[in-house]
């Protein structure tokens, strides 16, 4: 036989190639087929006792959803001590998991393009990188309908991931997602995300290690990983600003998460009165980020803005950015990536949040699920779902199902500062959780 990875990658060619020429994929023909070839070329085989046991982690969501699961990465660490892991992430997250101490080896996923046989092949590139070092166990913290199929051409002998119902549930899909369905049979072991009474997103991550253990997980808790010198960084740029020192993200991919840039102006103007030392700094990157700090900069005068703002935004990677966010004394803005690395750097937590508070909650509703963990913080939500917003069938656990700046734009500049005072409260008494204010 040759190389077994290269037997297996024309095996997924060989199969695509016969199913286009019978213009039909079948899913039951193709796990049929690929068990006898992964079989064959030994990856259903046992570890040998002196073998490194070899364990792959797939996170294929963004930032946010990545510093959630940092404290996931650890445990499986723990559990691993002596395996080589190999983790797949976004290039978003690159940063942040390159300097991940828990961890052999990074590898970035490849953008994935719409259609069957571009996701198909696309997966079957990404797993060759794998291939090669047999995965003898896969972890897949799916967001996305693809990412089954790629846990199961890594070739892994247990692939563990949730139950499709729930991914559905907890990640927005208005409707049953039949490719999600099917190729989640691609698992030899389902996890619940709820069965161990998760209430947040970070106790979802922690299930399949509960679920492995059957026990609770040693630390619950999320970490950041930074390097010396991005620290060493951070505190040379910021030993040139006066305390206190309140970073801002005013951007983010979801519009309906965007409370108005003009707004945070004359918050920062009501701030700066009581704080008048107050320094706020701008972080993130993209061109939403990048229109909100103008429009922010136009609210606030050029005069404040230049005196008592610093704009970091498109200027700085993702870890150079926690750096800065661990050494600030108070994180405000949008639910953002930056929100939950504020978390995990303990700093406290002052956010609008467009999900309405008349509107009925469920389990998985977002401003509770992934709201800002084990930290202190204020959400403020807005009083009433606008009309288009209080349609409760079919159910959407985001709130507003507007992707413009909606339902957020009803919280007044008042509700924030009032939140901002009850910070400070919270974040004395160390309250670490949520107080959701409407």
């Amino acid at each position: 036989m040759n190389q077994p990875s290269e037997f297996i990658m024309k095996s997924f060619e060989g199969f695509m190639q016969e199913s286009m020429k019978k213009g039909s994929f079948s899913l039951d023909d193709f796990i049929a087929a690929m068990e006898k070839k992964f079989s064959e070329a030994g990856y259903r085989d046992l570890p040998k006792a002196n073998e490194k046991l070899n364990v792959l982690i797939i996170h294929d969501a963004g930032i946010g959803d990545f510093v959630l699961q940092s404290g996931a990465i650890r445990e499986i660490r723990r559990l691993y001590s002596g395996a080589h892991i190999t983790l797949m992430v976004n290039g978003g997250s690159l940063p942040l998991a390159e300097s991940c101490p828990y961890v052999d080896e990074v590898i970035v996923l490849d953008e994935v393009k719409a259609g069957f046989v571009e996701m198909y092949t696309a997966c079957a590139q990404m797993a060759r990188k794998v291939l090669i070092s047999r995965q003898d166990i896969c972890y897949a913290f799916i967001h996305r309908a693809w990412t089954p199929f790629l846990m199961y051409m890594s070739g892994a002998r247990i692939r563990i991931t949730y139950r499709a119902e729930e991914i559905e549930e907890v990640f927005l899909m208005s409707k049953p997602n039949d490719l999600l369905r099917s190729v989640n049979r691609f698992a030899t072991e389902f996890v619940s995300m709820f069965e161990y009474g998760a209430t947040h997103m970070v106790d979802g991550l922690f299930a399949p290690l509960d679920h492995v253990l059957k026990a609770p997980v040693a630390n619950r808790e999320l970490e950041i990983w930074c390097t010396a010198v991005d620290m060493t960084s951070a505190e040379v740029f910021l030993s040139k600003l006066t305390r206190p020192i309140y970073v801002m993200s005013m951007g983010g991919v979801e519009f309906m998460k965007h409370y108005p840039p003009e707004k945070y102006a004359e918050l920062v103007k009501k701030i700066l009165r009581e704080e008048p030392t107050a320094t706020f700094v701008l972080v993130g990157g993209g061109d939403a980020d990048v229109n909100s700090a103008a429009a922010f900069k136009a609210a606030l005068g050029e005069e404040i803005f230049n005196a008592r703002v610093a704009d970091t935004t498109n200027r700085l990677n993702i870890r150079q950015v926690a750096s800065i966010i661990i050494l600030s004394d108070m994180y405000i803005g949008n639910d953002t990536g930056a929100m939950h690395i504020a978390a995990a750097a303990k700093r406290p937590i002052l956010s609008p949040n467009c999900f309405a508070d008349d509107l009925p909650r469920k389990r998985s509703d977002y401003v509770n699920f992934f709201s800002p963990y084990h930290v202190p913080s204020v959400i403020v939500q807005p009083k009433h779902a606008l009309d288009e917003c209080k349609v409760t069938e079919p159910y959407d656990s985001m709130g507003c199902r507007v992707n413009k700046p909606h339902c957020i734009t009803q919280i007044t500049v008042d509700a924030l500062l009032h939140g901002f005072h009850l910070l400070k409260v919270c974040a004395a008494d160390k309250i670490n959780e949520p107080l959701f204010l409407s």
